[in-house]
């Protein structure tokens, strides 16, 4: 089985490095754009479905990819961003002198937020996915995400723990990334990380 894992297309937050989180903001033009051109690319690989985060830039990007081919679009809770609560909608810059902000960027493991998921659930979430689709019987998947819930897919499947999540950087907007599970082992065929780590 091959994952073919994107982020969603740009959107106007993403541009203004706005945290977005859970809320949702529309897709750029340049965003549109990437997304015809990844259609095309993606054109002659013969999906069995796609599972795509809920949130409408998502969902929007996997209806964009996949449109005019009947292939199943299923929404998957596990590839929702994380809930970020009142940082959502501000600035990344307006968030770094927040004692918790610390916690998120340079100690994962300990930041917790009352009553919101954090990296430990997510990751929790990511893993019973990704034991569903091993058996699932399908060769080829498309998953879109969101930055940080990307990020995690890729450190469960290579065994990454919480407290390192920020050891790599996160995936560019509509970046293709492969990974391939064969003979009860999954192996990463390619990434699409942002250069900076950084993009909200």
């Amino acid at each position: 089985m091959k994952l073919y894992i994107l982020r969603h297309a740009e959107t106007e937050w993403n541009r203004a490095d706005r945290i977005q989180g859970q809320m949702d903001s529309p897709i750029t033009r340049e965003g549109e754009e990437a997304m015809a051109a990844m259609a095309v690319r993606l054109a002659s690989v013969p999906f069995d479905c796609c599972y795509t985060s809920d949130l409408p830039r998502a969902r929007k990007t996997a209806e964009g990819l996949l449109k005019f081919r009947p292939v199943p679009i299923i929404e998957e809770e596990a590839l929702r961003e994380l809930p970020l609560g009142p940082w959502e909608g501000m600035l990344f810059k307006e968030i770094l002198n927040d004692p918790l902000a610390q916690a998120y960027l340079k100690a994962p493991e300990t930041y917790h937020r009352e009553g919101f998921m954090d990296f430990h659930d997510l990751y929790d979430k990511l893993r019973a996915f990704i034991g569903r689709l091993e058996g699932s019987g399908h060769e080829h998947v498309l998953i879109v995400g969101h930055g940080v819930s990307i990020r995690a897919l890729y450190h469960v499947i290579e065994g990454v723990a919480v407290k390192d999540f920020w050891s790599r950087p996160i995936a560019e907007s509509m970046g293709l990334g492969i990974c391939a599970y064969e003979k009860g082992a999954w192996h990463v065929l390619r990434r699409a990380d942002r250069e900076d780590g950084l993009s909200y």
